[in-house]
């Protein structure tokens, strides 16, 4: 049967037939002249359509895309080749509702940044190249879990893994996945450090078992992903919480709180460790972060402290560094160090003490001071973490220990420049009376 003579049936005259007929094809004219307006760019793992931009960027973004599949496969520890047919539609608009009347965005689906379904994902335009480029990888992985693990998991850990993974250096082939940026004019408009130094600064840094209760819908909230980015560069970058974050990632068709229930049972023999990593992390992260240089050795097996002597050498060209021993409230210390390094060879070196050099400044203390950190070997649940206890040592310091701890020791440099630094203090810990 035909659709006039089903119309008909209904009652509707011929009049009306033409009428529908007419606004039917006016909607698909209209519809295919919105999409005849689009810029269409082709790759081997994405079709991008957009409604601005030039043929250089739009061509970037595709390479770019390209050339970070490879290393979200390594990433994931997927087979070689895995990922070779697998590819998506995208689709980046500066206004939505164009895309609306094309049919090509849902008229129901309306979010800030962008989104993702199997298969296809969306993005909105943003005030950087570096920031839409970062947002379209952002989806692609989502995108990726759903084809591979049937979903992302909850909030805390899907945007931590889409943050990881599109967090990036350079561009077009020559893209690197997974870095952390060097100073913000690496990442205009991207932001998270700034949030997550205002949460330092107020006092609002989340305990980790917060983290894992956020919300499965974040609705933009930049500060969050934040948090949740550096929850999954934390899991990825000890060998011994990878495997898990491996495992834990190919469970993502569950959302329920099963999952992080399923997860800290998991980490349940490592949890202090993890909460306290946590907590120096969250403490230290910003631009130029280097993990080859930041990964903190702590053992609940530390023997504790027992009113002997204690000789370490602080070097200058890496992180925090622990003494390798635990510390019981009420414990006095006598702290003293001694010994030159150099910091900052370019321009010039300064040769250094640990006092620091005092016209020379680095996170607002003087370059090259001798810092010691007091890091609690237990976490309570409270929604926020109390700022650690950070002290100077120049070069003689008492220190009474209120709380079972682990002490850190660091050469005060900006993050980014560690690298240039030679040599290290000798520092001695007794038992003061």
């Amino acid at each position: 049967m035909n659709g006039a003579c089903v119309y008909r049936k209904l009652g509707i005259d011929s009049v009306m037939i033409r009428l529908i007929v007419t606004v039917a094809v006016f909607g698909c004219l209209m519809r295919d002249r919105a999409a005849a307006d689009f810029k269409t760019f082709r790759g081997r793992h994405i079709t991008l359509q957009s409604d601005t931009g030039t043929t250089e960027s739009l061509t970037d973004l595709v390479e770019s895309f390209d050339a970070s599949v490879s290393q979200w496969e390594r990433m994931l520890d997927l087979p070689d080749g895995k990922l070779d047919s697998w590819h998506v539609q995208a689709f980046v608009m500066e206004q939505p509702d164009r895309f609306r009347a094309s049919g090509d965005l849902p008229q129901s689906l309306d979010f800030q940044y962008g989104y993702a379904m199997p298969g296809v994902i969306w993005v909105r335009l943003q005030p950087s190249q570096y920031y839409t480029r970062h947002l379209l990888l952002h989806e692609g992985v989502h995108a990726l879990a759903i084809d591979q693990f049937g979903g992302t998991g909850p909030s805390w850990f899907s945007e931590g893994v889409a943050e990881l993974l599109s967090v990036h250096r350079g561009q077009g082939d020559e893209i690197q996945i997974g870095t952390i940026p060097a100073d913000k004019n690496e990442v205009p408009y991207w932001g998270r450090f700034k949030l997550l130094s205002q949460a330092r600064d107020e006092a609002k840094i989340p305990n980790l078992s917060s983290l894992l209760r956020l919300p499965n819908r974040l609705d933009g909230d930049v500060e969050s992903y934040g948090w949740c980015w550096l929850a999954g560069s934390l899991l990825t970058q000890y060998p011994e919480y990878r495997p898990i974050w491996l495992k834990t990632a190919r469970d993502g068709l569950d959302v329920s709180e099963s999952f992080t229930e399923s997860f800290r049972k998991s980490v349940a023999s490592q949890w202090p460790i993890l909460q306290a990593r946590w907590r120096i992390l969250t403490q230290t992260a910003d631009y130029g972060f280097d993990w080859s240089r930041e990964r903190v050795d702590l053992s609940i097996k530390d023997p504790l402290f027992r009113d002997s002597e204690l000789r370490l050498n602080v070097a200058a060209d890496k992180g925090w560094q622990s003494t390798g021993v635990r510390f019981a409230p009420g414990t006095k210390l006598s702290i003293q160090a001694s010994g030159r390094c150099s910091v900052n060879q370019i321009p010039k070196p300064w040769i250094s003490e640990p006092a620091g050099v005092t016209i020379h400044y680095a996170n607002g203390r003087p370059l090259g001071q001798l810092l010691v950190c007091v890091l609690p070997n237990l976490t309570g649940d409270e929604p926020f973490l109390d700022p650690l206890k950070i002290v100077a040592v120049d070069p003689e310091t008492d220190l009474k220990i209120d709380q079972h701890c682990w002490l850190l020791f660091r050469i005060n440099d900006q993050l980014g420049d560690l690298g240039n630094n030679n040599d290290g203090y000798s520092v001695i810990l007794r038992a003061a009376r």
